[in-house]
């Protein structure tokens, strides 16, 4: 039964789980701001800079000779490096102190986090961690779980819509209560989206679409930020008759019948209904969070096994419990062949809305389908650039397309009154997404985190 309209979830109003009482000037000197404005398309990289931290926020910023270094500061000297943002995963979980040090240990600054019958509950009391920021699923309705096709849960059906009203006195508790940001879920109908856009606008909580009863170019037009999962975000392709049953049964047989239909496609990229949808998308500067990491990237030819990250030495593997990886092939022990079959047409289904000018936000979905936190991220990183996304844009994707986006405007860029989420590349990231692993400072709130402790197991 799906009875209850929302989880009230308290989040603890100091979000920054590292910071000392007292911190001292730190001035970062000499390294290239990496530019991650504009989507990705602005290349304004600034050579010989200083960045002043101070307070655990970005004090001054800029080239050398246009900002002053504080007397008494610690300066360290980062010539030939690459400062960029930290990184943001805005669709996972910490559900213990390994995966809050293996997100660290990989550049992940910030984890948006969903509790569920996948992932489990989220550990709040972790330190050292990433920022995390409460995601919340919202149905809009009292609604219950049915069999479909002999499988047990794989539908619902409402019982009863909100008002909005109810609406309004749902999302204003949640805001309360500290959520940042809203999965707007299956249940929600087209005359509800306006109400839930106005809430959550007036809480300044960002939006997620994964959607069923209302089309995803009906939430495009009612102000919805955001959509996840590749396999739901195209759904509005499908025919009529298809996209119906697959609205109410998205873990059924229906589902099944979408891999089906995308994989029979003969000219998937030329089918007029994506080509449509992805112009929407376009359009309208949503942004899109494939969570490829989870069943693409295992597939692909350039997949790694992510166990054979140094991190993933310290990830307890019987945390993660829905369809876990092999640890010795990084593959899926018992995939689902429609599933699995069906690869190639998502992975094609990003690309069309890639060249048509989508834009896209990172999310892992960690840890269901066995993916690894931090780890994973890096995985979806590499499908948004073979999707078609140039460096610079994978890199604004994880960073400032949420300020674009979302209007996270204290994180996503290295720039004077931002939150000091910080790294320090030995490389430079445009040259090669491979070069974000080779973090020489990790820098999180304004403290910088010892790398190397992160690896000694909790």
């Amino acid at each position: 039964m799906l009875a209850k309209k929302f989880y009230l979830v308290f989040v603890p109003l100091i979000l920054c789980q590292c910071a000392f009482a007292q911190q001292e000037v730190l001035v970062l000197k000499g390294g290239t701001i990496i530019d991650v404005t504009d989507f990705g398309n602005s290349e304004r990289d600034i050579p010989n800079a200083t960045v002043v931290i101070e307070g655990g926020r970005i004090r001054a910023a800029g080239n050398a000779s246009s900002v002053k270094v504080p007397k008494g500061a610690k300066v360290i000297n980062v010539t030939g490096k690459y400062i960029v943002p930290g990184l943001i995963d805005c669709f996972g979980i910490i559900n213990d102190q390994g995966y809050a040090n293996a997100y660290l240990y990989m550049g992940v600054t910030t984890a948006v986090m969903t509790e569920d019958n996948r992932r489990g509950k989220i550990d709040w009391a972790v330190k050292p961690s990433p920022r995390k920021i409460m995601l919340d699923a919202y149905w809009g309705a009292k609604s219950r779980r049915v069999s479909v096709g002999g499988v047990e849960n794989a539908g619902f059906e409402v019982v009863r819509s909100w008002s909005t009203e109810e609406i309004d006195h749902d999302i204003d508790s949640l805001g309360r209560a500290g959520v940042k940001v809203l999965l707007v879920h299956y249940a929600v109908v087209p005359a509800q989206l306006p109400a839930i856009v106005a809430a959550c606008k007036r809480n300044k909580i960002a939006t997620i679409g994964e959607l069923g009863l209302s089309s995803y170019g009906e939430a495009v037009q009612a102000g919805i930020l955001s959509f996840v999962h590749t396999s739901r975000y195209s759904a509005d392709m499908l025919p009529d008759s298809l996209r119906k049953v697959y609205s109410t049964s998205p873990f059924g047989p229906p589902a099944r019948a979408y891999y089906e239909y995308i994989t029979g496609q003969k000219d998937l990229a030329g089918n007029p209904k994506l080509q449509e949808l992805s112009k929407l998308y376009r359009d309208h500067r949503v942004g899109l969070i494939p969570t490829a990491a989870m069943v693409e990237y295992p597939e692909m030819d350039f997949s790694t096994n992510p166990w054979l990250e140094p991190i993933a030495s310290i990830i307890d593997e019987r945390m993660i419990e829905f369809e876990p990886l092999d640890k010795s092939t990084g593959k899926p022990k018992n995939p689902s062949p429609v599933r699995q079959g069906a690869v190639p047409a998502l992975f094609e289904i990003d690309k069309v809305f890639t060249k048509n000018g989508a834009r896209y936000l990172t999310g892992s979905g960690t840890d269901a389908f066995g993916t690894l936190p931090g780890i994973s991220l890096h995985n979806e990183l590499a499908m948004l650039s073979h999707y078609g996304l140039t460096n610079r844009q994978v890199l604004a994707a994880a960073t400032h397309n949420f300020s674009l986006l979302w209007d996270w405007t204290s994180i996503g860029k290295v720039e004077q009154g931002r939150d000091a989420n910080i790294l320090v590349l030995d490389q430079n990231p445009v040259m090669s997404l491979q070069h974000l692993k080779a973090i020489s400072i990790l820098i999180v709130e304004g403290n910088i985190i010892d790398r190397n402790k992160l690896m000694q197991k909790p």
